[in-house]
């Protein structure tokens, strides 16, 4: 029985060729891109899941608030984690690291500059699940300048040769450092992403024993079965027992007077298979994934293939004045109406198990520029798993079923009287659930519409909008410590040339201004949590920052060198509002161990050195060293790689073979909201092909429209109506769905951006009333175009060819 109903099912697809490939086109796309999105969900949901003790490991982070200026980071101080194993009996392992983003490295004649070298504790392979192929898991990381480099690592430094044994020298002091140990590649799908492991003892800072400075990553592992929330209580010790007696060192408060004064800090534990979804503190180690675009692009696929399947309902449908003679005769000689849904599902399962097949050949096709859009490295060995197939054809089959369920009992329903005696078309005219079904199609294509429109004008906002400086044409120089006592002289050749402007060494460049610290004003004795960052006296003229009150550093003065700048929010919240040359700022410039006191100069004007996720937040500059880590170069618009390859060769006459690397300030800044790039781009493409699968749906309705209201548009052409008239008559209809799609969409959709996804950003747009009625002219459009074939096909026809049989 079975086979005789696919039998009659591919009889019947091969002798209906254009409806039958309209449908499977469909199908195959909607099928394809739910399971393009669907790897991708599934890839990001499995981020760390590698790690073999996976659920038992947490992080520690810190979250507090001085003075309104709130912070979350993923750093803590050095001595957490032996207070852990020491003081937590829940704790079964800990371990430290921290990550240096700029760090030259040199092999022989072979210059690099590594950024994902990790410092790392001599547990790391016991704790973490990383495949070591060389060396010693046990004693790799055991003394000073030991290394560990990845497999890919090991190939471009020494090509085919064995690298355990061999010198790399570090650093712009050039640091020997012997690898002993070479590691596979992290997965893709790992937070914790490396080049280079270096020894711990290879950094003093991993013997402070400040808590007041966090400057590393904290893991934990607790024993199987243990309590998190007794770590949880521990830390909240920790605060106070430890935080708070700095507190009290260096600001001269108690912690009780510090919260009282509307302060806060607190340790906070983290499951470590949450950070990539659910995490998104300052100093990530990479960037994270975000839970709440999973939900929208589950969404997303999740409506595609309900539109397929709503689009194949109403071809099917579209049809029923062709089948239902078929259905009358076969009920006449006794057919049993679950036979006939029997043969009508079978019908739409062979379509889906088609579309299925050739979806399958679609995403091998389209997986690549998949990956391109998406910003993944997504491959297919997901396809290599034995129940992959099996659950694509559970899959097909539920497509088939849901796809043919309405069409199958609809047509089945007929009584055959009414059928041979041509009452179907009355019969037919109550058609509110395919309405609906329209109507759900073009609510869905609208929302998408209006949601790429608000993410791509965000996108743009953030792109075109004012930082505070001048952000175009301006070179960040990386790793400028390694010119040494060339320093000056690489700084003035560089000045020398009509090719570019002024040149500043600076301890961190826009948008990467991260380094804060806690100061007192010398009037109030108040706490305030600014971010600090050290210039030299070109900074100003290289950056273009405007200057609010007062003056900027000078090399006429040498006491400057015991002056500060403040920026207009850190002015106005210490509670000033100008400049008297007695105020007075204490804190932390560097290496001193005591509060030092600087008097303020100058305001500049707030710009954005951050995220545009965030406000500007008080930022505190002084005097550094020349040279410092990075320089800001101004360059001239224009041939831009003639500009850049004079400054390498600048670069090579000064540095002793340290490698050139260079970055542009604008492109830095782009470089941080690529999650929403990448978002807008998928956003886009999906929302093109919703459209197109959902017109495919129209295009099927306005078929069985005309083709139930043929007779009517035959006697109206006869009486004299226009060919303008007939296809206005017919697309009405068509066009007040569309009307009532966009009624609905355009409100839930308003409601969606504005309080679901722009509240993430600290700068956004304002999603205005034009936004929305372009969408909604958009999508009525595209809905003219759609049916006006079947409209003017119809309008256009001879009446006598509809009424001679009447």
């Amino acid at each position: 029985m079975l086979k005789n109903y696919f039998l009659t099912a591919w009889r019947i697809m091969v002798r209906q060729k254009g409806y039958s490939a309209i449908n499977i086109l469909g199908l195959s796309l909607g099928i394809a891109a739910s399971i393009l999105i669907s790897i991708y969900i599934i890839d990001e949901l499995s981020y760390d899941k590698f790690q073999k003790d996976g659920e038992y490991i947490f992080r520690v982070y810190m979250q507090g608030k001085m003075q309104d200026n709130a912070f979350e980071v993923a750093m803590t101080p050095a001595p957490m984690s032996r207070a852990l194993m020491e003081e937590v009996p829940e704790v079964e392992d800990a371990i430290r690291f921290g990550i240096f983003r700029t760090m030259p490295m040199q092999y022989e004649d072979k210059t690099f500059t590594e950024d994902k070298m990790m410092v790392a504790d001599p547990n790391f392979f016991d704790f973490f699940t990383f495949e070591l192929l060389q060396g010693d898991p046990k004693t790799a990381l055991v003394g000073p300048d030991k290394l560990i480099i990845t497999e890919s690592g090991a190939k471009k430094y020494f090509g085919e040769e064995n690298p355990l044994g061999k010198i790399i020298l570090r650093g712009s002091e050039k640091r020997a450092s012997e690898v002993t140990g070479v590691v596979a590649d992290p997965p893709h799908n790992s937070h914790l992403d490396f080049d280079m492991i270096l020894s711990g003892e290879s950094w003093d800072y991993m013997k402070n024993e400040q808590w007041s400075s966090s400057n590393l990553y904290t893991y934990f592992k607790i024993h199987p079965g243990a309590d998190a929330n007794k770590v949880q209580e521990a830390l909240d010790i920790f605060i106070t027992k430890y935080f708070g007696l700095e507190i009290e060192k260096f600001l001269g408060i108690s912690m009780e007077q510090f919260k009282a004064a509307g302060n806060s800090a607190g340790f906070f534990l983290q499951p470590m298979l949450d950070i990539h979804l659910k995490s998104n503190l300052q100093d990530e180690i990479k960037p994270t994934g975000n839970i709440q675009y999973l939900y929208i692009f589950g969404a997303v696929a999740l409506f595609i293939i309900i539109i397929a399947c709503i689009n194949f309902m109403n071809l099917s449908t579209a049809r029923s004045a062709n089948r239902a003679k078929e259905v009358g005769v076969r009920k006449s000689v006794g057919a049993l109406r679950s036979k006939l849904v029997g043969q009508f599902l079978s019908e739409s399962i062979l379509y889906s198990l088609i579309s299925t097949f050739i979806a399958t050949i679609l995403i091998l096709i389209l997986l690549r520029p998949f990956n391109n859009l998406s910003g993944k490295s997504l491959d297919l060995w997901i396809f290599l798993n034995p129940l992959v197939p099996i659950g694509l054809m559970i899959f097909a089959v539920l497509i088939g079923v849901l796809a043919g369920s309405y069409p199958a009992f609809y047509l089945t329903s007929f009584n055959p009287a009414h059928v041979l005696k041509g009452k179907i078309r009355n019969a037919a005219k109550r058609s509110s659930f395919r309405n609906g079904l329209v109507i759900f199609q073009f609510l869905v294509s609208i929302s998408l519409i209006i949601s790429s429109m608000v993410v791509y004008k965000q996108l743009k906002y953030m792109q075109d909008k004012n930082l505070g400086f001048e952000k175009e044409n301006v070179i960040n120089l990386l790793h400028t410590m390694s010119l040494g006592q060339n320093a000056k002289a690489f700084k003035n050749e560089v000045m020398s040339y009509a090719e570019f402007g002024p040149a500043s060494f600076a301890n961190s460049l826009p948008p990467n201004i991260d380094w804060n610290s806690v100061f007192k004003t010398s009037d109030t004795g108040q706490d305030f949590l600014c971010n600090l960052n050290f210039v030299d006296h070109e900074h100003l003229d290289a950056m273009g920052y405007k200057m609010v009150q007062g003056r900027f550093f000078s090399r006429d003065f040498i006491s400057d060198s015991a002056a500060i700048i403040l920026n207009e929010t850190a002015f106005r919240q210490m509670g000033w509002t100008e400049i008297d040359g007695g105020q007075r700022v204490a804190g932390f410039w560097g290496n001193n161990e005591e509060p030092v006191e600087k008097t303020v100069i100058g305001v500049i004007g707030d710009f954005n050195f951050e995220s545009l996720h965030h406000t500007v937040r008080p930022l505190i500059m002084s005097l550094g060293s020349e040279p410092n880590y990075e320089m800001a170069i101004k360059m001239t618009p224009g041939n831009v790689a003639e500009k850049i390859a004079l400054l390498e060769t600048i670069w090579k006459k000064h540095s002793n073979g340290n490698a050139f690397e260079y970055s542009f300030i604008d492109a830095n800044f782009n470089s941080l909201f690529k999650s929403e790039q990448k978002m807008g781009n998928i956003i886009l493409v999906f929302t093109i092909l919703a459209i197109g699968i959902a017109c495919l749906g129209l295009f099927g309705l306005a078929a069985y429209t005309t083709e139930q209201r043929s007779k009517e548009i035959s006697i109206r052409k006869a009486l004299g109506a226009s060919l303008a008239n007939l296809v206005t008559i017919l697309s009405k209809d068509f066009t007040l769905l569309v009307l009532l799609s966009f009624i609905i969409a355009g409100p839930l959709s308003y409601y969606i951006m504005n309080n679901f996804w722009l509240k993430n950003f600290a700068y956004r747009i304002k999603i205005d009333i034009l936004m929305i009625l372009g969408a909604g002219l958009i999508s009525i459009v595209i809905a003219w175009l759609t049916v006006s074939y079947q409209s003017f096909k119809t309008a256009s026809s001879n009446p006598v060819d509809y009424l001679r049989n009447d």
